[in-house]
């Protein structure tokens, strides 16, 4: 059975499974289960990997072994820590919920498809970012008027999340919305960059995309986007000989943004204004600034569901870590330890310490792989991105346009996947939710893909 010919379709159809089908099947029917194909179809990816044709030698240069080795340590002390003091059952599921879908850049950097079919997926998000307009539309129109009537005001913009899923009653997954527009705003300006895109075209994608964030009201997104951005302009790419970048395009771009963001505080205030029947004596930065007050508190627990503030849960974690010794520290719980959603094994932490620790990603790291394992996460995802930085190596008058677009990727798959790493101390979503998880590893692991193809034709020596 030859699958050499099939990866980069299956590649595919994991993509559109992953961002769109789960998404819609979630949000729309509540059935939940549905994100159990994300998780299955990436094991399958691993094994197709193992029974896959390969017409030539396959060669890891020694930066990628080392990244391979960091990988497997990682998974080994998240695997057999979690099955000597959980069982199997919730290793599955704990793989399932929040480490399992990083296989895909494990398939990537083993070369499961080529630069050609990265190239074709890529170009794919384009076009799941144009669905999510009419399904937006349907939920502004839709939806939010029945979660005002059911929960009130505040925080109706929750249940618009296009098509990357959730409960639109209680809560829908619009950080990755916005951490896909961001993608989506990086990807088009640095084709901008490379000559590949008209001033138009970048600015009605990364306008588009920011107005998705400020309807989700992902104020994550909104204030790192201009950051990124710049880390993107400035950033050196594969192609030698690029014209000198224009510092007054890049001020105007940046400038754009944090215009942008100012509009998007006052229109994020007026909204909270009106969510609690505004206050006259604070302005709109002043509302803004108390909406986000909470993520810094080192003592903030909510009332209603015990639920800790992101800063909150690093100081609990060291105060309260040592509950089964220092071994529980430095190697963990075990996955899904943290998981207050699971309904299959869920997360016997919350209920002895009666409060909700999985408000962040880099509380769930520590409570479940333990102090050496968020190291070898961090290890893993720091040294992958290290290792991917362009440098000048190839003429663009040897490549083809496909060539250069392929190569214009990669400063925003390194931003993206730096936003990833951002996120782990404000958010969760990095480690429950599978489309953002999706996009993560596919970003990291392309960088990878293309990495390995440049040296291929750059280096006579390489392999």
């Amino acid at each position: 059975m030859n699958l050499s010919l099939n990866s980069g379709l299956y590649l595919q159809v994991v993509t559109l499974t992953t961002l769109i089908f789960c998404g819609m099947v979630q949000y729309f029917t509540g059935i939940g289960a549905v994100l159990w194909f994300p998780f299955l179809m990436t094991c399958l990816m691993v094994l197709f990997l193992l029974m896959q044709t390969r017409y030539s030698a396959f060669y890891l240069d020694s930066k990628e072994r080392v990244l391979l080795v960091l990988f497997i340590s990682l998974f080994a002390i998240a695997i057999v820590s979690t099955v000597l003091q959980s069982g199997i059952k919730v290793m599955i599921v704990g793989m399932k919920n929040e480490l399992a879908i990083s296989l895909i850049m494990f398939c990537l950097l083993l070369g499961f498809v080529r630069e050609s079919q990265i190239y074709r997926i890529t170009k794919a998000l384009y076009w799941v970012f144009y669905v999510q307009f009419p399904v937006i539309l349907y939920q502004i129109l839709i939806v939010v008027p029945k979660r005002v009537a059911f929960r009130g005001e505040y925080e109706k913009w929750d249940a618009v999340v296009g098509t990357f899923g959730g409960d639109p009653m209680k809560g829908g997954n619009t950080a990755a919305m916005g951490l896909f527009c961001l993608l989506i705003m990086l990807l088009k300006l640095s084709e901008y960059k490379h000559g590949l895109a008209s001033k138009l075209n970048t600015g009605v994608h990364i306008v588009a995309a920011f107005f998705l964030c400020i309807l989700g009201e992902v104020k994550f997104v909104i204030l790192i986007s201009p950051f990124l951005l710049a880390f993107v302009w400035f950033s050196p790419s594969y192609l030698a000989g690029m014209k000198r970048l224009d510092l007054k395009t890049a001020l105007m771009i940046i400038g754009g943004l944090f215009g942008l963001i100012s509009l998007a505080i006052m229109i994020l205030a007026a909204s909270y204004a009106s969510a609690f029947a505004g206050s006259s004596d604070k302005g709109a930065l002043d509302i803004f600034i108390d909406s986000l007050s909470y993520v810094f508190d080192p003592n903030y627990i909510m009332e209603e569901t015990g639920e800790l503030g992101r800063m909150t849960t690093i100081f609990f974690w060291g105060e309260h870590s040592d509950l089964w010794g220092l071994p529980s520290q430095l190697f963990g719980y075990g996955l899904n330890a943290t998981n207050r959603g699971s309904t299959v094994a869920p997360g016997f932490l919350n209920i002895i310490f009666n409060v909700f620790l999985d408000s962040t990603s880099l509380s769930m790291l520590l409570w479940e792989m333990g102090l050496i394992g968020t190291l070898l996460f961090f290890g893993v995802i720091g040294y992958a991105l290290r290792i991917v930085m362009p440098k000048p190596m190839i003429p663009r008058d040897r490549i083809s346009t496909e060539d250069v677009r392929l190569l214009s990727f990669q400063p925003a798959f390194i931003a993206f996947g730096m936003a990833g790493l951002l996120s782990l101390p404000y958010s969760q979503t990095l480690m429950i939710v599978p489309m953002l998880q999706f996009l993560f590893y596919f970003s990291i692991g392309a960088a990878l893909v293309i990495r390995k193809s440049v040296l291929t034709i750059s280096e006579p020596s390489y392999g």
